[in-house]
């Protein structure tokens, strides 16, 4: 029994860390965005809180089985505690791992709302153009791609986060509902390269052409002035507590700034941190 539990732990363990990387900068802020736009379910809010989450860990988890299982030697360089690189998973068992993982997320998502299954399965498209078609490759159609794809999981937070009910489905996926994720497709669109900083040299080695490398100070220069330009807009959309404004903007001036002062490897890594939680 206790070698069941343990092998029941290693992989379980090895799950989270295909996805462990996206904890501070996809998990929490798309969820706290998610459940924040969603109509709150008076019935049971917490334990649909807590699927909304969980719903989201289970498609970033298909992104990056499908993502590391492509460029292992990539993940061998810039974060060998990874599951292929670390030995945790052969390349063959994680390629077989990222089609049950398709099929597990479209189970999932038909099982807690059939609503779910639509940013699902645009999520799957996202993933496979994304890693299969090159697009990664490309600095601006990696932006393009993501300015995509993070909206599509936050409004899968969205639907799996409030109650079902008999609304049509016309009417539950109009984008006039979700203002919010039409800011935040916005917001990737034009930030969203504040994460490429700490991966440069990986880009470089494997031949990714990303923003930063494409216009190193322009770039950094641009999170100065937008990060927060954005604060200041969506704090005059929704109105937060004064103190609460204050505390994001400053966080918005700290990204700013540190993208122009510190530009080494882990001084990029701390500021994509700071702008991670200053749009949570």
């Amino acid at each position: 029994m206790s070698s069941i539990l343990q092998s029941i732990g290693y992989h379980a363990w090895s799950l989270i860390l295909f996805t462990r990387s996206d904890f501070k900068t996809t998990l929490i802020p798309v969820s706290v965005l998610g459940i924040g736009t969603a109509q709150v379910c008076p019935s049971s809010p917490i334990l649909n809180g807590v699927k909304a989450v969980f719903w989201l860990w289970s498609i970033l988890l298909q992104f990056n089985i499908n993502n590391q299982a492509i460029s292992p030697e990539e993940d061998a360089k810039n974060k060998p505690w990874r599951p292929i690189p670390a030995g945790r998973i052969s390349l063959r068992n994680a390629r077989i791992l990222r089609w049950i993982s398709v099929a597990y997320c479209c189970l999932l998502s038909f099982y807690l709302r059939k609503a779910v299954l639509i940013p699902s399965t645009l999520f799957t498209c996202f993933v496979f153009v994304y890693n299969y078609l090159g697009w990664d490759q490309n600095g601006f159609m990696k932006i393009f791609m993501l300015a995509y794809g993070y909206p599509t999981m936050a409004l899968g937070a969205v639907l799996v986060a409030e109650c079902p009910g008999p609304t049509p489905l016309a009417e539950i996926l109009d984008w006039k509902k979700y203002p919010e994720l039409i800011v935040f497709a916005l917001v990737i669109a034009t930030t969203v390269h504040a994460q490429d900083f700490q991966d440069v040299e990986g880009d470089r080695e494997i031949g990714r052409n990303t923003v930063p490398m494409m216009f190193p100070f322009i770039s950094r220069l641009v999170l100065l002035f937008l990060v927060p330009m954005w604060t200041i807009f969506i704090a005059v959309s929704s109105r937060p507590p004064m103190w609460l404004g204050a505390i994001y903007y400053g966080l918005s001036l700290v990204v700013g700034i540190r993208s122009i002062l510190y530009r080494n490897c882990k001084d990029d890594a701390r500021t994509n941190f700071f702008y991670s939680v200053s749009f949570s």
